[in-house]
């Protein structure tokens, strides 16, 4: 029981004790050693970064990038060069095809617009072809750290002025990005807030309508607890789909200590700490099959988690990057 407990404390320091570099096996794309991530000088590069953590999605992450990918390069065609974007995929160390399954995002015909009619076909066939308003870098881990290490390299990794946090399933529209961004507003010296998480808690009715009692009330009791040890106006933590600005996502992530599914309530309390508001921002969602969250574990899980930020954080032990 006890090892169980310190299992998130030791995770952290295992991987602490290296760079990111040392825990990525493979990129899609290339970088002098030493420049994997961006120095905090360097100004963004493009409008948005798009993380998405995956692992073992080797079928559902293809149709999330394909929908992804059309919306945004729609959208880069209409803004005329004002709007470009990356997506970054994260294959948190995958035992099936998830890193081959993103790159063929760049081979499939429904997720680009075609190619100019002056381009040269390449010997041997059709060769991945980025889209023409931003790129697609896919990123491997060398093992499993957990959708929390996996956002962070993400999140540490981007070069944009917005960074989107989205889950691998296609759960929620990508064209719910809009909400956020206007929560957000324009620019951030307007004083509006840093991040906006989407949420779901608008279809908590019908969504407790149609589950099974003991998951209503497992789910209740772990609302009740987060409220409790954590506080806050925010009422759903862990819906996928969360936006940040620039300088406040890599500041929140770089302090990152939890690694698995509870890192979302992290956020929030290094969110507190750093002084930077959240909104909460309705957006639509579809219940995807192939979760890999057991309820009863996983939920076992968050509430050590929870208790684990908190007391780590009151005695030290933890402590934001400065």
């Amino acid at each position: 029981l006890v090892v169980w407990m310190a299992l998130p404390y030791l995770d952290w320091r295992s991987a602490s004790n290296r760079p990111l570099e040392a825990h990525v096996a493979r990129t899609s794309f290339q970088c002098a050693p030493g420049e994997l991530v961006p120095p905090a000088w360097k100004a963004p590069e493009v409008t948005l970064s798009v993380i998405v953590p995956a692992y073992n999605e080797e079928y559902r992450l293809p149709q999330m990038l394909d929908e992804t990918l059309s919306y945004l390069e729609a959208r880069s065609a209409a803004c005329s060069g004002s709007f470009s974007y990356e997506v970054i995929v994260v294959d948190d160390g995958s035992v099936d095809a998830t890193y081959a399954a993103a790159l063929g995002s760049l081979q499939r015909p429904s997720s680009l617009p075609p190619p100019p009619t002056s381009a040269a076909a390449a010997p041997g066939g059709r060769q991945p072809q980025q889209p023409r308003g931003g790129e697609l870098r896919v990123m491997r881990l060398a093992s499993n750290r957990g959708k929390g290490f996996a956002v962070k390299a993400g999140m540490l990794v981007a070069r944009g002025q917005l960074l989107l946090m989205a889950d691998a399933d296609g759960a929620t529209n990508i064209r719910d990005l809009e909400r956020l961004e206007q929560a957000l507003g324009r620019r951030e010296e307007d004083g509006g807030p840093q991040i906006a998480f989407g949420s779901r808690h608008h279809l908590r009715q019908e969504a407790v309508a149609k589950r099974a009692w003991h998951r209503n009330l497992l789910m209740s009791a772990f609302h009740l607890v987060v409220w409790l040890l954590v506080g806050g106006p925010v009422q759903d933590t862990q819906c996928g789909f969360k936006l940040f600005r620039a300088q406040v996502g890599k500041q929140i992530f770089g302090s990152l200590h939890i690694y698995r599914w509870a890192f979302d309530i992290e956020v929030v309390v290094l969110a507190r700490i750093f002084a930077r508001s959240i909104a909460e921002v309705p957006v639509t969602w579809v219940e995807m099959p192939g979760s890999k969250l057991n309820l009863i574990t996983g939920s076992l899980t968050m509430l050590r988690d929870i208790v684990l930020v908190q007391l780590l954080y009151a005695f030290g032990l933890w402590r934001p990057a400065c």
